[in-house]
Parts: structure tokens; C-alpha cells; sequence
């Protein structure tokens, strides 16, 4: 059989072909809203107006001088140009003056963006229209206080010094949050290295708390988004594509509560148990391969099996901070905690992809020194797995973000 793996997420969308033997029993396990259809501009405008819990931009931002619009990074896969285009419009209905917009872009303790990365997000126009600015996790905040939890709020001084704050993401189950989207854009996004490792220091790596609606580390960053006055958040949820089909804003606690309850069903999937061969492709946060690499989605290989983790982008693998591992004598991120190793299980773990770096790529996909093979063709892994023995086989085409109940 021929199967298109999704790939290649805000760099063209390309999928991968992949070719796997007819003796295969071949289990495709997609999301519940994998096939939703995708809204139209104008749909899009109307779910950004529809607030839930708080008045509509155009209305909220009367009177207000400035306003500055936080954004994912290049790591993530919103689109963001119309959505901001949408929200560009409301604020200059509301009278705030195009001068006094800009974008800041929530890189938590990502790198940088540059030009290229922003044109993905943003469009040609916006990035020569507008101040675009990325956040510095290392100097230049302002502290607003502690949390409940202790957690000391430092926000980037550029979106406190704005009158109207506005966010917008993508919501989909992550591991340490239980849903990314809300709050998140904040606490990470635009906060300081001293906040965001304190506050990461709830969980670690091992933590698993995906589709939950409420976690430690979520409870800080609402904290934190009161604190700053985060005025506005736009949610979205995406369908097999990578297209928006789903839309929450308003007031960040109130839509998130919306987004998450409906993303629960959106990414559920069907799990598939006793497999030969595993397949976890990372389509939505292709940067970050070893949110693929998840005990739910390992559970479905049987003892001896073969295991892919798929992760295809041209970016390559994600600059962290926090969690890579800067090298050979360095001590690495200020929560570095090893590499993902190929567990005692699997008979063959192979990582799947065509752009990675060396050395760097091990904290995100699966370790070498494990026993990990990396592949760049598909020819070379089926090389691998296909001995003409029927196999049963399993792709989990967004294995980063599906919510999967092992029996």
C-alpha cells in the first residue's frame, strides 16, 4: 500500500510518500477531527469576534494607544497570517493606531527566529508592515510578583509596555500543560529563564499529562496571564492538514476551558495493540520529535518489534534552553536530563528523517549511543523491517498531539 505521511509542517506541507508490503496488515490510526473541514477567512473573522467571556477586540481596545499581538514560534504549526490580519483589523476599528501595533514572537526558551521563519508565520506584508520582535528569555522583564506556587513572574517588557495584549496558538494535548493554548503563550512564551525554570520544575520529562485539563504547571501560567493582563487569546484546532477547522477567543481562561473540552474529542484515536512495527510521526511540532516518542504510543509494539519515530522538516530538530545538551563538555540546558534511549522492547528503533544534525538531534529523537538507527529514505527503512513475513502495523500519523488510551 502507498501512504501519504504528513510532513513537512509550515515549510509547504508536503506530505512523504511511503510505500509498505501488501502481506502488511496496515492499521492507520488518525485523530477523531483528523478529516474536519478547514474554515474560511471569513469564518475565521467571525469566531475571532465571537468572544467568549469578554468583549470583542474592536470593542475591548477602545480607547487604548498600543497593543501588541504574541505569537507562536516556528515550532509550532499555526498559521498565524490570517488570523492576525483578522485581529489587525479589529484593533484598528477599536482606534488603536497602526504605528502602535507590534508582534512579539513566544519563544519560551526556543531560539531565535529569523526573517525566513517569520515570513512563514506571518506573511510577506505583516513582517514588512509591522514591528516583529523575537522574546529574550534572558534579559529585559518586567517582575509582576509571585504565584500561589511561589513561581516569580518576570514578562517581557516590550508586551507589558503595550495598552492591549493579545495572544493566539494552537490547542492540542501536551505533555507537561495537558493542553497547550490558554495561557501558555504567556508562561512560557514571553516570560523570563528564571520563571519558566521555576515553573518547569514541577514536572520532568518522564511526566506524561496529556488531554488534561488542568496541571500544576497550567495553573502557574493563568497566574501569570492574569498578572500581565492579558487582554485577548485566540485558540485554534487544527485537522489532518494542518488547517485551522476550530476556533475559541475571548478571554483566555473562559475560551480555553471551551478549546480544551472540545479538544479532547477532536484528538482522540483509536489505539492499536500488538504490533509488529510502530510507526509515530511528529507532523504538528516536527522540531520537537520526542513528543512522538510517548509510553501510549509505545505501548501498541509488541515485545521484539520495530519501531519508527518519523519527524520531517527542514528546520530540523529544535534549539532549547532548557532541554538540550549544548554540546560534549558542556553540562547542558539548565534542565538537561539525558537523551531518549531505545527501550529494552524494541527489537529495531529507527528514526525516520531527512533533515537532522548530528550530535544535536540526539536529545530530540532517540539516542544513537541506544542502539537508535537514522534514516533519511524510506526505501533503506522498509529495507530494514520487510524480511516477507506478514506483519501487523500501525502509523499514528500526529503520535505528538493524539490522545491514545492503551488497553
Amino acid at each position: 500500500m502507498l501512504y501519504n505521511l504528513p510532513s513537512n509542517s509550515l515549510y509547504g506541507d508536503k506530505p512523504i510518500p511511503i510505500s509498505l508490503p501488501d502481506n502488511w496488515d496496515v492499521h492507520i490510526s488518525e485523530f477523531a477531527g483528523y478529516n474536519s473541514p478547514a474554515l474560511n477567512e471569513a469564518e475565521l473573522r467571525r469566531g475571532i469576534h465571537a468572544a467568549i467571556g469578554t468583549a470583542p477586540i474592536s470593542q475591548g481596545a477602545r480607547g487604548k494607544k498600543s497593543a501588541v499581538i504574541i505569537i507562536d514560534d516556528i515550532t509550532r504549526p499555526t498559521p498565524c497570517e490570517k488570523l492576525c490580519r483578522a485581529i489587525i483589523d479589529e484593533l484598528l476599528e477599536a482606534g488603536v493606531p497602526k504605528s502602535e501595533i507590534w508582534f512579539v514572537a513566544a519563544l519560551g526558551t526556543h531560539g531565535v527566529m529569523y526573517r525566513e521563519q517569520f515570513v512563514r508565520k506571518l506573511g510577506e506584508a505583516l513582517v514588512e508592515e509591522f514591528e516583529v520582535y523575537n522574546h529574550n528569555p534572558f534579559f529585559n522583564h518586567v517582575f509582576l510578583g509571585n504565584t500561589a506556587n511561589f513561581v516569580p513572574v518576570e514578562i517581557n517588557r516590550d508586551v507589558m509596555a503595550a495598552e492591549y495584549k493579545i495572544a493566539l496558538g494552537t490547542v492540542m494535548p501536551h505533555s507537561y500543560f495537558g493542553f497547550s493554548g490558554g495561557a501558555k503563550c504567556i508562561l512560557p512564551g514571553v516570560s523570563s529563564m528564571r520563571t519558566i525554570t521555576a515553573n518547569h520544575s514541577f514536572t520532568s520529562i518522564h511526566d506524561f499529562n496529556m488531554g488534561k485539563q488542568q496541571t500544576l504547571m497550567r495553573s502557574d501560567a493563568e497566574q501569570a496571564a492574569r498578572m500581565m493582563g492579558l487582554d485577548y487569546k485566540v485558540d485554534v484546532l487544527l485537522n489532518g492538514k494542518g488547517e485551522i477547522c476550530k476556533l475559541f477567543a475571548g478571554d483566555f481562561e473562559a475560551s480555553i476551558k471551551e478549546a480544551a473540552k472540545y479538544g479532547a474529542e477532536h484528538y482522540k484515536s483509536d489505539f492499536v495493540p500488538d504490533c509488529d512495527v510502530v510507526l509515530a510521526n511528529n507532523y504538528f511540532k516536527p522540531t520537537e520529535p520526542n513528543c512522538a516518542y510517548r509510553p501510549e504510543i509505545i505501548a501498541s509494539l509488541k515485545e521484539g518489534g520495530s519501531f519508527i519515530l518519523a519527524s520531517n522538516t527542514p528546520f530540523g530538530p529544535c534549539v532549547h534552553y532548557l532541554y538540550d545538551r549544548w554540546g560534549h563538555s558542556s553540562p547542558g540546558g539548565l534542565m538537561w536530563s539525558g537523551c531518549y534511549s531505545k527501550e529494552a522492547k524494541m527489537g529495531k528503533a529507527i528514526v525516520f528523517a531527512q533533515h537532522t544534525i548530528k550530535g544535536a538531534r540526539d536529545p530530540w529523537y532517540i539516542d544513537e549511543a541506544s542502539g537508535a538507527v537514522y534514516l533519511r529514505d524510506w526505501a533503506q527503512v522498509l529495507a530494514e523491517l520487510d524480511d516477507g513475513r506478514a506483519k501487523k502495523a500501525v502509523i499514528y500519523p500526529n503520535a505528538e498531539c493524539q490522545i491514545v488510551i492503551p488497553e
